[in-house]
Parts: C-alpha cells; sequence; structure tokens
C-alpha cells in the first residue's frame, strides 16, 4: 500500500522524540529473547542535533512535499508534539525470532493516546482498529500497531532469511526466504508484549541494566545464543560434536555510542559463558610497541596490533574438543599444538603505509611492446610480522604453512627472520628494513600502547593519497570535497577483560574539533544524498535524451527503407 514508505519514518521519528529518564525500567518493555536491540537517549541526541535542523535536511523537505502522504500525517511530521507520544518516555526498537521467523518492534509511551490514535489513522486510514479490553490494534498485511492508554508498540515482520540443508548429506546450504508473517502471528506478539512481567522481560537481566546505565547517545545490544537459534537445522549436531555452545552459550554483546565535540566514540563489551570467560580472564600483557616502531615507513596508513596469551589459544581449542583431531592431523606433519603454542609470543603485527596511485603499464599478448602509462593502479606497502617464542618450533610452522601452500603463487612476497621477529610484505625493501633496527615513534602510538589490541587508521592520509582516482570526473570530487572536509582518523584500543567482560574503545575523530559530530553527520548525510540525487537526475535526462535521438535515428532508417 502506499503509506507503506512511511515506515522508515515512523522508526526514525519514535526513536527520535523520546528520551530515556528511566532507564532502571526499560528492561520491562523488552522480552528476555530479543535478539537485538538499539536504545536511543532521544533527550541527549536531541540536543545535540534538533528537530528544526533535521527539518532543514533536503530528505525531509523531499517527504513533505510528497503528495501520496496525507496531509494530516504531515502535521503531526512537522510537529511531533501532536502525534501523543510522551517525549520524557523511553523508545525502543528491537527484534524477536519467534520460530526464526523475525519481528521487529518499536515500543515507547504515549502521553495522549487519542492523539497517538488519531495520528495512526491519518497514516492508515483504511486499515480497521480493533479493541480487546484497554488494547486498540489496528492490523494490516504486513504490520501491527498497538496501544493503550500508556504505551505504543509498531510491529512487522523482518526481512530473515534461513539457511537449509537440502539433506542431510549435502554440506551446501542455499538461501531460501522465510514464509510471510501473518497479521494474525503479529497481533499475538502485540498482545504477549503489552502483558510481559518482570521474569519474562529483561527487567532482572544485569548485564542489560548496566548497558542501559552507561552515559551515551545509542545502546545496543545483541544476543548471539538467541540470534542463531534454528538458523541451520544441521547446526545443533554439530554445535555438539564440536562443542560450539561453549561459545554460544551467554554471547551477549553490548555498545555504547556517544557524540562528542569533533568525535564519535564507542564502548564495547563481549560477555561470554563461565568456562571461556575463565580462559579469556587469564590473558596478560599488552602489545609488543617495539614491533610497530620497526616499521620502515613513517607514513602509515593503517596498522592493527595485537597481543593473546599462547597457552589461552590452547585452552580455547580444548574447550572446543577438537585438540585431539587437530593433533592428529599435525602428527602426520611432525608438529603439534603444543609447537604451535611455542612458536609465538603472541604479538602479531600488521600494517599499510605509502599509499599511492601511480601510472602502470601494460604487455599484451602479441604486441611487440609493452604499453607504458596505460591506467592508474592503487599500490601500498603491506607488512605482517609476528614475534618468536621458540624458534625450532616456529621453523616447524613455516615449513608446514610452506608445505601447504605450495600451489599458491607468491608473487610478491618477501620475508625475513631472525630470533625474534618473523615478517612477511609485498616489498623486499621494506622486510629488510624491519630488520634494520631504525625505530620511529608515530604519534598514535602513546594511545593505543598500554592496551592488548590497538589500531589506527589514518583516513585524511588515505584519502589524500588516492585524490587522483577519487576525483576523476566532477561527481567523484564533490563526494571527495564532502569526505575530506568530515574524516580525520579512527582508533580501536580495548582487550582487557574487565567486571566480566572483554571491552574496547573506538573513536572515530572529524576534521571539525569545535562542532558536535551528530550535527556534522546530519549536514555531511544531507549533502551526500543532495550529490546522489542530482547525478540520478542527470542520468535519467541523459538516458531520455539518448533514448530520444535512438528513436529518430530508427524512424529516419525506417524511412530509408520503405523508400
Amino acid at each position: 500500500m502506499k503509506y507503506i514508505k512511511l515506515f522508515p519514518f515512523i522508526v526514525l521519528f519514535t526513536v527520535l522524540i523520546a528520551s530515556c529518564s528511566k532507564k532502571s525500567n526499560l528492561g520491562k518493555m523488552v522480552p528476555k529473547e530479543a535478539a537485538m536491540i538499539i536504545e536511543f537517549n532521544t533527550k541527549s541526541l536531541l540536543s545535540k542535533v534538533s528537530w528544526d535542523e533535521i527539518k532543514n535536511t533536503q530528505w525531509y523537505n523531499e517527504l513533505m512535499s510528497d503528495s501520496a502522504i496525507p496531509v494530516t500525517s504531515k502535521a503531526f511530521i512537522n510537529d511531533p508534539a501532536k502525534t501523543g507520544i510522551d517525549v520524557k518516555s523511553n523508545i525502543v526498537f528491537f527484534i524477536l525470532k519467534p520460530n526464526n521467523a523475525g519481528q521487529a518492534v518499536v515500543e515507547g509511551s504515549l502521553k495522549d493516546s487519542k492523539a497517538f490514535s488519531d495520528f495512526v489513522k491519518s497514516m492508515l486510514p483504511n486499515a480497521p482498529v480493533t479493541k480487546e479490553g484497554e488494547l486498540n490494534m489496528l492490523k494490516t498485511d504486513t504490520s501491527v500497531i498497538g496501544w493503550n492508554d500508556e504505551r505504543f508498540a509498531f510491529i512487522t515482520s523482518s526481512d530473515y532469511r534461513k539457511f537449509q540443508r537440502d539433506s542431510l548429506n549435502d554440506s551446501s546450504f542455499s538461501p531460501i526466504p522465510l514464509a510471510p508473517v501473518s497479521p494474525d502471528t503479529l497481533v499475538s506478539v502485540c498482545k504477549r508484549l503489552f502483558s510481559l512481567n518482570d521474569d519474562n522481560s529483561l527487567y532482572k537481566n544485569e548485564k542489560f541494566a548496566k548497558l542501559i546505565d552507561e552515559e551515551g547517545d545509542i545502546h545496543f545490544w545483541l544476543n548471539t545464543n538467541e540470534l542463531s537459534k534454528g538458523s541451520m537445522p544441521g547446526m545443533p549436531g554439530m554445535a555438539g560434536m564440536v562443542k560450539l555452545d561453549k561459545f554460544l552459550e551467554d554471547n551477549i554483546s553490548t555498545a555504547t555510542i556517544n557524540f562528542q565535540d569533533g568525535k564519535i566514540t564507542g564502548t564495547h563489551k563481549q560477555y561470554f559463558g563461565k568456562e571461556l570467560s575463565d580462559i579469556l580472564k587469564k590473558g596478560e600483557g599488552n602489545i609488543n610497541t617495539d614491533m610497530i616502531k620497526r616499521l620502515p615507513s613513517q607514513n602509515i596508513a593503517a596498522i592493527f596490533s595485537l597481543h593473546v596469551t599462547p597457552g589461552s589459544i590452547l585452552e580455547i581449542i580444548k574447550l572446543t574438543g577438537l585438540d585431539g583431531f587437530i593433533n592428529l592431523f599435525l602428527s602426520a606433519e611432525g608438529i603439534s599444538l603444543d609447537d604451535i603454542v611455542r612458536a609465538t609470543k603472541g604479538d602479531i603485527l600488521f600494517a599499510v603505509s605509502d599509499v599511492t596511485v601511480k601510472n602502470d603499464s601494460l604487455k599484451l599478448p602479441g604486441l611487440k611492446d609493452t604499453i607504458s602509462d596505460y591506467y592508474n593502479k592503487t599500490d601500498a606497502t603491506f607488512l605482517f610480522a609476528v614475534a618468536i617464542g621458540d624458534k625450532d618450533a616456529f621453523n616447524k610452522l613455516l615449513n608446514f604453512s610452506k608445505k601447504m601452500g605450495k600451489d599458491v603463487p607468491q608473487k610478491n612476497s618477501f620475508q625475513k627472520m631472525d630470533d625474534r621477529y618473523f615478517a612477511i610484505g609485498n616489498s623486499q625493501d621494506a622486510v629488510n628494513k624491519y630488520f634494520a633496527g631504525t625505530q620511529i615513534n608515530p604519534d598514535f602510538l602513546s594511545k593505543i600502547s598500554n592496551h592488548p589490541m590497538g589500531s589506527f587508521v589514518n583516513i585524511q592520509m588515505i584519502l589524500k593519497a588516492l585524490q587522483t582516482e577519487l576525483t576523476k570526473d566532477s561527481v567523484k570530487k564533490r563526494y571527495y570535497d564532502q569526505n575530506i572536509r568530515m574524516w580525520n582518523n579512527f582508533y580501536g584500543i580495548g582487550g582487557e577483560y574487565k567486571n566480566g567482560s572483554l571491552v574496547s574503545e573506538t573513536e572515530v575523530n572529524l576534521v571539525d574539533k569545535n562542532t558536535n559530530s551528530l550535527k556534522q553527520l546530519n549536514k555531511y548525510i544531507d549533502a551526500l544524498s543532495i550529490i546522489a540525487r542530482e547525478e540520478k537526475k542527470k542520468q535519467k535526462e541523459e538516458w531520455t535524451r539518448d533514448s530520444t535521438i535512438r528513436k529518430v535515428i530508427d524512424s529516419a532508417k525506417g524511412r530509408e527503407i520503405m523508400q
């Protein structure tokens, strides 16, 4: 139906007009088996980008000029207070997966149920409204909206696809669309949401309470165990064989996003079950900064450095129950899992530097000479390094990897090792310099050094290095100008086990340090959408012109044939 185009706006609108003044009670609104949850601190969000700023965007003006949207709906959109939604209450979006058929839900509280009823009916005037007790429900073919005097819920089918084995003996998986969820099923989900109690909601979940208590603009919750249930019919047997349940048990990911002046920050926590957590909490040590200081170039575009405790890796493998099978396989090559653990100190590094665009030549079959300056080629120096633990064990592992990859082309692959490190890269000069002992001290090192994991991406450097490739025409240049003015760099740190979870943090820094990042994102996205819209319009005009010319030519040819 024509009003379905309003669904994305409904979701955006509802999450932008509610606040989180009663965070401790938010769990009461969400079933405990919710697979994914997104909660918006709209009070904070709207303090950083106002509704008036949103109304000044191009996409908003286009929405308001759409003749398919009723005038009454536009009045509600223009003035959110008219919707009847309590702008001082909680709002939450979540996904359920009952019987593997997903439902997406937006929930919130109401200040004026009569105003909300008028708002809903203005958008869907042809949909009937039923009433069961205090619960009102408006049902369409694809969604249900339920509300009483205090709350509302918008439920629709989510576009899940499952993978199903054709037979138990067939190892291939084929994507099969799920059958559409019936409106009656959505009605049942709606009724259940309005009858949740403390025991079947997330109200008593301590991890969820900790997440909501964190200061931030957006909170994410992902229950991997619930998300994976029934995804693949063959998984239960497989999970039992390799004990994958140890990784799914109590596997919860949470994240908090905060839009600050000049940057976007995020905090991520990863929870696991008891057995896996007991292994992870034994980890100790931070990244090996000497490995970073040895890099042969100051022009570092991206880097990822990690320290893991080798013994923990072996314990995790044993937890899966695959250690015996792996040892049996490796024994034929004269190595064991113990050799793999002893081979390294658990320090690894991957770095990209000296990103450039250069002219490249091409040699075509049958041509005597090479065609020079044929095309532009993006180039960079890649280097991967490992800290050696036991050199004899490492040589065993290295020889095994060479044997396994003997049929893989080794073009532009150079390697070297000493008593401390092994390095491999696409430049012999870079690999040699890595062992020369030269020490650099990049600015980002102080920020990532005291953590088991550290990463850095110099977005500005990459964009500037690829400028000639990214500005080949006027449209690409417009996109490039927006990006070069927006993005500065990225940091990622973490890996510590704290208070029952692995913790990490991310930080995206913008060029403008003085303006709130959400305000900048609002303008950035609108600018990109304007460019895309104008380019689409231009392409349509060119297609229409070319089509007209082809018709004229074809008509002229037809007349010639007739003559």
